[in-house]
């Protein structure tokens, strides 16, 4: 069952609830309209060769670690209650060297490192101090017709804060927007987007190989989940990540714009591939299988744009 938060006054949210936070990014300017505060969860189900937060995928607690800004001060070492640091040397500078197997993501090590190298990727937070947090801009989001966007990894994966969450936010009168993959259950993603004033919804490929291939995961229960929501929520935009030579195709674009349009949706935005995610799997001493890649030229966003548009959609480049 759909339940909307916008009929269900006697509905309270619970402020107890708690759940992991990623980060909060303030005044952002995308994921839906106005100025916007973006609240990020920790924990995906997908595995995209492009993810542009490989930090939000596990949904524990993880330490990223830019070795560049290590001084070698060792302090580290010391505060480590599982002797996870050791000294070591990086084309003849002296760095900590972060064993992943032993660390157990504490933090005491974050504690003591004052140029930053270390930080810790994961915070458990209550729903009713994150409402009060994101609640101080709330002149901001008044001013400019903006609001919360919740994002992940993927709201869906920690239901209960979420659907908590934005129930608390428009019940502050906060304007909310909910990002999500749609890989969930039909009962969970559909309460879940029955909460939120707008519904971005991620679409990676029609094609269900290929979505296993770059997502680790189906995209049948995905675009089961789109056509249901579809004449039930009152806005929805469909966002695509166009992946240069992966999922850019004109001819891929024109399949999903078509299925858009099938199903009675009328928007979609397509967001160029952005490769500055590299350094964040470097933090995590893992490897960016899509290293190298360019960002697609405005020329060829607007060819993709004009697919979308000839099947009779409204269509925005970028977020």
């Amino acid at each position: 069952m759909v339940i909307q938060a916008r009929d269900a006054q006697h509905i309270e949210a619970d402020l107890s609830v708690t759940g992991l936070l990623l980060d909060i990014d303030r005044f952002a300017s995308h994921d839906g309209p106005g100025i916007r505060t973006a609240v990020f969860l920790k924990g995906c189900p997908l595995s995209c060769a492009w993810c542009h937060s490989p930090e939000s995928r596990r949904s524990q607690v993880e330490i990223l670690y830019q070795d560049q800004r290590c001084t070698g001060c060792w302090l580290c070492l010391e505060a480590c209650p599982e002797k996870a640091l050791t000294k070591g040397m990086d084309q003849g500078r002296a760095v900590a060297v972060l064993d992943r197997e032993t660390c157990t993501a504490c933090g005491e090590c974050v504690k003591v490192c004052y140029p930053g190298a270390l930080r810790r990727a994961g915070e458990s937070v209550m729903v009713g101090d994150l409402v009060d947090d994101v609640a101080r801009d709330l002149p901001f989001y008044e001013s400019s017709g903006g609001g919360v966007t919740l994002s992940g990894g993927e709201p869906a994966r920690q239901f209960r804060f979420s659907y908590h969450f934005l129930l608390a936010c428009r019940q502050r009168g906060i304007h909310t927007a909910l990002e999500t993959t749609g890989y969930a259950r039909w009962d969970v993603i559909s309460a879940l987007a029955g909460v939120p004033d707008l519904l971005l919804y991620d679409i990676k490929f029609m094609d269900d190989s290929e979505h296993r291939h770059f997502t680790g995961v189906p995209n049948a229960l995905i675009l089961e989940n789109l056509e249901k929501l579809a004449p039930q929520h009152p806005d929805i935009q469909v966002r695509v990540p166009c992946i240069t030579g992966i999922n850019d195709g004109l001819e891929q674009i024109r399949a999903t714009a078509e299925f858009v349009a099938k199903i009675g949706l009328k928007r979609m935005v397509l967001l160029p591939y952005n490769g500055a995610a590299g350094a964040k799997y470097e933090w995590l001493d893992q490897p960016y299988a899509l290293a190298g890649r360019e960002t697609q030229p405005q020329v060829y966003m607007d060819a993709l744009a004009d697919v979308c548009r000839g099947v009779g959609l409204t269509v925005q480049i970028g977020g």
